[in-house]
């Protein structure tokens, strides 16, 4: 990849990324408000999961879903019209992807640390303070206050959406429409020289930087300021004065699109494509065994992650500055994406002390244990809050009662509070972490072909039934095997205390 196409390609994806996380931060408000009209507790819930389940369509999937699209399309038009349509279709998946991000940064994002009556007060003084250090200080309040959720999650899903490939990829978005991921990543499977693929890797990373400077300086003046944390309040919409009702075509949109579509068109043959393949018994032995390495190894990061977020969640929730600092900066590599992070790490594992791990589980467990740490620390946000920790606190002081009946009510209380949102957070997590190609393309060892590498690969070529009923096994397998155990667990927890 020449220096030039590099330059296109970063140009393109920039502007791409800048355009949708714009119009997510401008629409953001009448989801958020279109989710708080609903008439209960329920239908809320309901309603922001159709919005948020998006983001968690594996992107493989759904690059697999319109390839064709952007083929056929390719061959009808051509040219021009073919460029804008295929962008077109490409930013609106990758808008709504966004957009579900943005949904759930609003939720797990704490409360502002600066009030509105401090910036009040602070305007009451602007006749007494000199214009120079009265502007700069109002900067600061705005920053650690009213525009610090705005900037945290324009940053956040711009850094997404420059970074996407799969979807790309497969939708050929690699020239004429251009993404500079799907450019690196072809040209270092074509055997470029690491260093080549580092420096443009490079380029990237300082892209990836840029965009989230707004973010970390709402971030840092968070910490800066003096200010006790406000407490937990709704969202104020601003796009409160316009219809609710206009949320409902994008909603369906983006669950057509993204869900409803590929599982209409992809049902009856994938159902015939198991079919087909559960009556090849070397098949099923290839594949068992594919998918329970991939499902361990998914997990094992999953669990990890979760683990090493869970100790970084209190570090980044006190008040000593240096420990939110650190803990901060072990989120920063997940943030540069799944590529950059890959490389970085096989830079690493060519050094002569870590060579011999080179060809093992260990750079591809490492590399989705980073990828993951930003998403599982977000996880771990919404599932140790104080209110949580006091309710378990109390239901475990139940679980010594005398009477059975207290303790399976304990138990019961303990698995909704904390074992199911457990399970679920690992089932997400384990979800992304089997369906991250670039991770597993790059640093897997030679004796082991992941599942997904080999989905990506066959992808390329053709539309067929046992390949869609791979997809589906690979889809369900994680689900069935998390929920299977999950249910265990809650089995045992019920009548251990019995």
């Amino acid at each position: 990849m020449s220096d030039a196409m590099l330059k296109t390609a970063m140009t393109a994806s920039v502007i791409r990324s800048l355009v949708i996380c714009t119009l997510v931060c401008l629409l953001l408000p009448l989801f958020s408000h279109w989710i708080q009209r609903g008439q209960t507790r329920h239908a809320r819930s309901l309603r922001q999961l159709c919005c948020v389940l998006p983001f968690f369509t594996p992107d493989l999937v759904t690059g697999f879903q319109y390839r064709l699209t952007a083929s056929a399309w390719a061959g009808l038009s051509g040219g021009l019209s073919y460029v804008v349509l295929t962008e077109l279709l490409y930013g609106t998946l990758q808008f709504f992807r966004a957009a579900a991000l943005g949904l759930l940064l609003y939720r797990i994002l704490p409360s502002a640390s600066v009030t509105t009556e401090s910036i009040h007060s602070w305007r009451l003084l602007r006749t007494q303070i000199p214009t120079v250090r009265w502007y700069r200080e109002w900067l600061r309040l705005q920053l650690a206050g009213p525009w610090r959720t705005t900037l945290l999650i324009w940053s956040l899903t711009a850094v997404v959406v420059f970074q996407e490939f799969e979807t790309a990829a497969l939708m050929q978005i690699d020239q004429h429409p251009w993404s500079w991921a799907v450019g690196l990543f072809d040209a270092h499977a074509a055997w470029q020289p690491l260093s080549q693929s580092l420096k443009m890797a490079s380029a990237a990373l300082l892209i990836e930087m840029l965009l989230l400077i707004p973010g970390l300086l709402a971030v840092a003046c968070s910490l800066t300021s003096s200010a006790a944390p406000a407490e937990p309040c709704p969202v104020r919409l601003t796009g409160s004065r316009i219809r609710s009702g206009a949320a409902w075509p994008l909603v369906g949109l983006s669950l057509g699109l993204l869900i409803l579509i590929p599982i209409y068109s992809s049902a009856p043959a994938a159902l015939r494509g198991i079919e087909d393949l559960l009556s090849d018994s070397v098949a099923v032995r290839r594949t068992a065994s594919s998918l329970a390495t991939s499902i361990c190894c998914a997990a094992a990061a999953a669990i990890c992650a979760l683990g090493i977020a869970s100790r970084l969640s209190p570090d980044l929730r006190g008040r000593q500055r240096i420990l939110a600092l650190i803990s901060s900066c072990l989120l920063l590599p997940g943030l540069a994406g799944p590529l950059i992070l890959s490389l970085g790490l096989q830079t690493l594992f060519q050094l002569p002390l870590l060579r011999p791990a080179w060809d093992t589980m260990l750079p591809q467990l490492l590399g989705q244990i980073l990828w993951l740490l930003p998403r599982a620390f977000a996880a771990a946000q919404l599932l140790w809050t104080e209110e949580r920790s006091e309710s378990l606190h109390a239901a475990s002081l139940l679980l010594q009662a005398a009477d059975s009946q207290q303790r399976r009510a304990a138990a019961g209380l303990i698995w909704r509070l904390q074992d199911l949102p457990l399970t679920v957070a690992l089932l997400v997590l384990t979800h992304w972490a089997f369906w991250d190609v670039t991770t597993a393309s790059l640093l897997h060892p030679v004796t082991f072909e992941p599942i997904v590498t080999r989905l990506y690969n066959e992808m390329h070529f053709a539309r067929t039934e046992a390949l869609l009923g791979l997809t589906a096994l690979s889809i369900s397998t994680p689900a069935v095997c998390l929920t299977v155990v999950g249910t265990v667990a809650f089995v045992f927890r019920l009548f251990r205390r019995q």
